[in-house]
């Protein structure tokens, strides 16, 4: 295995550098709230896709999600497949309602559908609930990268921070998707160049099968038996058709773009599977005991990123680095643009001043973005302080809390008969379930006593949302509504069945998505020629020809993408454009 040098830190600043220029571009055509929330429904469907794939998972991916592949093979690859079959169903199903909703924010909708107090309180419950995932999220990848930076964990964290806040308080959600799109054009070359490498350090694709342990092939294995993978299934149909996924479909031009936005990233994440599993299967080849060689509290979690070092270059080591980087960025930035929706518009603007005009919800969005941002960075500084006990309530707390509020948010799309006081029911009932599997451990110990941890999983997560469906499906027997309630409830059902007139409905862009390919394509080629630069570094010839064929992998696609992008002249009809 080898160590990251000057050549890789300087990939990673590089990197960071850009990140933060991203949003100081964009951030000169933040006019309004529905430019900075949901980029004047003019999001791109392929940009959407791409943001909603990235910002899909976080450093997981490369810490949890490999070490169930390292773990537990096939099944642990099904596992990360799950996340495309959940996004598929905002394809058959979602994509069109949330862009039909007409809203600004992933709440909004909720008092139209509902009521006042049930939009409410969904808003009070999710920031301070998704501070403390977030601030999970970053804490995570900072134990990660500091065993792998070496470096300490609260400069990680810091770093981290400061970085994510900058470019989404200055661009809001243009900067986000745009960030995404090229951490993805860091992430994928890199990773797809791992799989042979990593196939030909194990000696090739037939070893990987013969050389794997008994039962490495089966489905399910032992450690994910098919209830906890249904149970996963539906926990992720909850959380990948609301929070960011659901933000990139109201921020879509209309309905059919909205579906492309879940198509494209659905293939993705199946496509991508194995691009994925392939090295922490080769890892567990290579090494079958990773105790000692990563310092991890779960040695298999380091799995990805030890092949990784063991087959990797020098220059390439730092961009995977800044791609897992890349990962958490774009999960936490994200969230830190809902939550700063939420506040201004679902709580500021709604509850203490109606009359906010649309510039000051702007800046009160700005305001609570940098405010988000610093809670998080203290957050994970406070979990690190006091250790891992903390990092483990404070998940459990937000992850249990997700769901209840996520099952009435899904089902007010397709449950007409559902009064106005459904969602608040279906969350208190639900919420009560996750409550006490979080604060009573005799219903986890007397679980785990009996299955493992594979089990207290399966029937909390089962428990949680069958108790939130059920109570939602019985609400009709136990609520009515009063005429004016079934008017409003009857008007938004009315809404969804309309689809978007453009024309009409959709003002005129102030970014020309042109622009935005021609830059992706420019900020592609840059990183390209870094990374050709990189060849010339000292190294064995192999080293060399690793970082000039991802070098030439980068530079030839993002050259062309520029070139396209610049040929066709001239804004559509009715768009008042600003290239840049």
């Amino acid at each position: 295995m080898e160590k990251l040098n000057g050549y890789d830190y300087l990939i990673v600043i590089v990197y960071m550098v850009m990140m933060v220029g991203i949003g100081a571009y964009f951030a000169r055509f933040m006019k309004d709230s529905a430019e900075y929330f949901k980029a004047g429904n003019r999001l791109a469907w392929w940009i959407g896709g791409l943001s909603s794939y990235m910002s899909a998972f976080s450093v997981w991916m490369f810490t949890g999600g490999a070490g169930k592949v390292y773990d537990e093979g096939l099944t642990g690859a099904l596992w990360l497949g799950m996340t495309g079959l959940a996004i598929f169903t905002g394809y058959l199903l979602f994509a069109k309602l949330w862009r039909r909703s007409r809203v600004t924010t992933i709440l909004e909708y909720l008092e139209e559908r509902f009521n006042l107090p049930t939009h409410q309180i969904a808003s009070w419950i999710y920031v301070p609930f998704t501070l403390l995932y977030c601030g999970a999220a970053l804490f995570s990848l900072a134990i990660f990268l500091s065993a792998a930076l070496r470096l300490p964990i609260e400069q990680v964290i810091w770093i981290s921070g400061v970085v994510i806040v900058a470019y989404t308080l200055m661009g809001g959600l243009w900067a986000v998707c745009v960030t995404d799109v090229v951490q993805f054009l860091v992430l994928v070359p890199v990773c797809l160049l791992l799989i042979p490498l990593s196939l030909a350090a194990i000696g090739g694709p037939g070893n990987l099968l013969t050389e794997a342990p008994a039962g490495y092939w089966s489905v399910p294995s032992k450690g994910l038996p098919w209830y906890m993978i249904a149970i996963y299934l539906v926990l992720l149909i909850h959380g990948q058709n609301t929070n960011p996924t659901a933000q990139r479909y109201f921020s879509a031009r209309d309905e059919r773009e909205a579906k492309k936005v879940s198509l494209l990233c659905t293939a993705l994440f199946l496509g991508g599977v194995f691009f994925w599993a392939i090295p922490p299967m080769c890892a567990r080849i290579l090494y079958p005991n990773l105790s000692g060689l990563i310092d991890l509290k779960v040695p298999a979690e380091g799995a990805f990123v030890v092949i990784a070092l063991r087959v990797l270059p020098h220059g390439l080591v730092g961009l995977l680095v800044a791609g897992m980087f890349a990962a958490t960025m774009s999960s936490l930035d994200s969230v830190y643009n809902i939550v700063a929706a939420i506040v201004s518009k679902d709580v500021a603007q709604r509850v203490f001043d109606r009359s906010m005009s649309d510039r000051t919800v702007l800046r009160v969005g700005q305001v609570v973005t940098g405010v988000v941002g610093l809670l998080v960075i203290v957050l994970s500084l406070l979990m690190n302080a006091y250790g891992q006990g903390a990092f483990d309530v404070m998940m459990k707390l937000s992850v249990l809390t997700g769901t209840p509020l996520a099952t009435p948010m899904l089902l007010g799309f397709i449950y007409r008969r559902a009064p106005s006081w459904a969602g608040a029911f279906s969350l208190a009932c639900s919420g009560a379930v996750a409550l006490a599997f979080a604060f009573f451990p005799a219903l986890h110990d007397s679980l785990v006593v009996a299955g493992g941890e594979p089990l207290y999983y399966a029937v909390s997560g089962f428990t949680i949302v069958g108790v939130g469906v059920a109570s939602f499906l019985l609400s009709p027997l136990l609520f009515r509504d009063s005429a004016a309630g079934r008017r409003r409830i009857a008007g938004f059902f009315q809404k969804l069945a309309t689809p978007v007139d453009v024309e009409k409905e959709v003002p005129p862009a102030t970014v020309d998505t042109r622009a935005v390919a021609r830059l992706v394509g420019i900020l592609g080629v840059l990183l390209g020629v870094l990374m050709l630069l990189c060849a010339f570094v000292p190294g064995t010839l192999r080293d060399r020809l690793i970082n000039l064929v991802l070098a030439v992998g980068l530079i030839v696609p993002c050259f062309l993408l520029t070139y396209l992008s610049r040929r066709r002249r001239g804004p559509a009809a009715g768009d008042r454009t600003a290239s840049g």
